[in-house]
């Protein structure tokens, strides 16, 4: 008899691949963190970046006060405008809960990144119309600077974790 004339055959065949795909999905829940943690880590890391972004605003402005006054607080809002800028960001797309549908914290994330674009420009237009005299040079360099701070943190944050890592690697293996 043929495996494939025996009516039965087939549904064996799919009743273990149901059981191995079940197996492997309990397998990838153990295996996963949980949401509210992934939740609470990334909120963390988001408060991490927005006063790495602060602090070093203030750094920079005291530096463009070796240029001049006009210089340092040029550099402050310029500053200012990309560290409240992330700062909604963070607001808008961390109020959802973790436990919302995926459609809706994508939701969230594109309304925070469009309210984050329109409230720098918003921003930029009240810092050249209300500051005077005003620095562009200042206030756009260090708003270049501050807002790419993120990516610089995360790239030190990795190399620091990398580390340490490796260190842990070299222990377990002696």
């Amino acid at each position: 008899m043929r495996p494939h004339s025996n009516p039965v055959w087939p549904f064996f065949f799919l009743k273990q691949r149901q059981v191995r795909l079940n197996n492997a999905h309990k397998f990838m829940q153990d295996d996963r963190p949980d949401l509210n943690q992934q939740h609470l880590q990334s909120k963390k890391q988001a408060v991490t970046f927005i006063w790495s972004q602060l602090i070093l605003t203030i750094i920079l402005s005291m530096l463009w006060l070796f240029f001049g006054q006009v210089m340092a607080y040029s550099a402050l809002a310029g500053g200012m405008i990309a560290t409240i800028a992330s700062a909604w960001f963070a607001y808008k797309v961390f109020r959802v809960s973790p436990n919302s549908a995926a459609v809706t914290m994508i939701a969230s994330a594109y309304t925070g990144e469009i309210y984050k674009i329109l409230l720098t420009g918003a921003l930029f237009i009240c810092a050249f119309v209300l500051i005077k005299p005003v620095s562009a040079l200042a206030l756009l360099t260090t708003y270049f600077v501050i807002h790419m701070t993120p990516a610089l943190v995360s790239v030190i944050s990795d190399v620091g974790n990398d580390a340490y890592t490796t260190e842990e690697k070299r222990e377990k293996n002696g």
